[in-house]
């Protein structure tokens, strides 16, 4: 799987995007298609262009302010990346109020899990798959320091369709 922190990818993967490269991995992992980095740049490019994942909110020119390259519709995400997930609903739920679960919620058993680290010493937030270490994947090659001195604050769960 390429690395969030492959010099290839693209400034703003390469930077914010860990929970696109987490779902990316599945993929790769569980359907066997393996990506390059040019893929995931346009499918990265793509889903902003689409809504999928928030752009420049305040037209500022740049994209590190809140709210800002934040995966917006996981579902349509995951049709554009050609994986075979949706969004784990409990009936009744609006999906924004429920995409985050306690790490040891029950309904995680036998689903893919993104798992948000959080490190409070750098106040970084970081997403893998995986909610105990050593960690499934880690889109950062050799391991990320909020994985490392951190704890997993809370989970998404997919159900394979």
């Amino acid at each position: 799987m390429v690395a969030q922190n492959d010099p290839r990818l693209c400034r703003e993967l390469h930077k914010y995007g860990c929970y696109f490269l987490s779902l990316a991995y599945y993929r790769e992992k569980y359907q066997g298609v393996a990506w390059t980095a040019d893929e995931l740049n346009k499918a990265w490019e793509k889903a902003k262009a689409l809504g999928y994942v928030s752009g420049d909110l305040n037209k500022d020119g740049d994209t590190d302010d809140a709210g800002e390259l934040e995966i917006l519709n996981p579902d349509d995400l995951c049709v554009l990346l050609g994986i075979r997930l949706k969004v784990k609903r409990r009936v009744g739920d609006n999906w924004r109020l429920t995409t985050h679960y306690p790490v040891d919620d029950p309904e995680a058993n036998g689903c893919f899990v993104i798992t948000a680290w959080y490190n409070p010493q750098t106040k970084f937030t970081h997403f893998v798959v995986g909610s105990t270490k050593p960690v499934e994947f880690d889109p950062i090659a050799g391991g990320s320091r909020t994985v490392r001195d951190g704890f997993p604050q809370s989970i998404r769960i997919f159900e394979r369709t």
